[in-house]
């Protein structure tokens, strides 16, 4: 009767200390992951380095962040549409798309295409000069 109550005693130690090792690898691993995100919320990166590929980008008039976050991601502007939303969320930009038609680069930030979208840059570093103050047609 002993051998029994000693037996059953260690196996119930072992699946409470293998219980408790899994439960610390899921946390571990769970928040490896959501640092990892959180990271790359604050962090951003383009699509493509160098030049990228520069893509016609129209916002309509009542469009969300749920809506520019898939077409964005369907031209392949980003890669995670819940990170660009997140990334909106806490962005000095957030809910400040205005409706229109911008030139946009995979080799822009997330941010820098918020900016572009806001109207708080011109066009993607001046380059396009669609854009124009009005300042150029007086020189003479």
């Amino acid at each position: 009767m002993n051998a029994r109550k000693f037996f059953l005693g260690l196996l119930d130690t072992a699946v409470k200390v293998a219980f408790v090792i899994v439960v610390a690898m899921l946390i571990s691993k769970y928040a490896r992951i959501a640092y990892n995100y959180g990271y790359q919320i604050f962090s951003q990166s383009a699509v493509s380095s160098g030049t990228g590929r520069t893509v016609s980008f129209t916002v309509k008039s009542g469009d969300d962040v749920d809506t520019i976050a898939d077409n964005l991601a369907g031209l392949g502007l980003i890669t995670d549409k819940r990170l660009f939303k997140l990334q909106e969320r806490f962005s000095e930009y957030h809910e400040k798309e205005k409706p229109g038609t911008y030139e946009l680069s995979t080799a822009m930030t997330p941010e820098e295409m918020l900016m572009v979208m806001s109207g708080g840059q011109e066009a993607a570093d001046g380059e396009d000069g669609d854009k124009d103050t009005g300042d150029e047609s007086d020189g003479g």
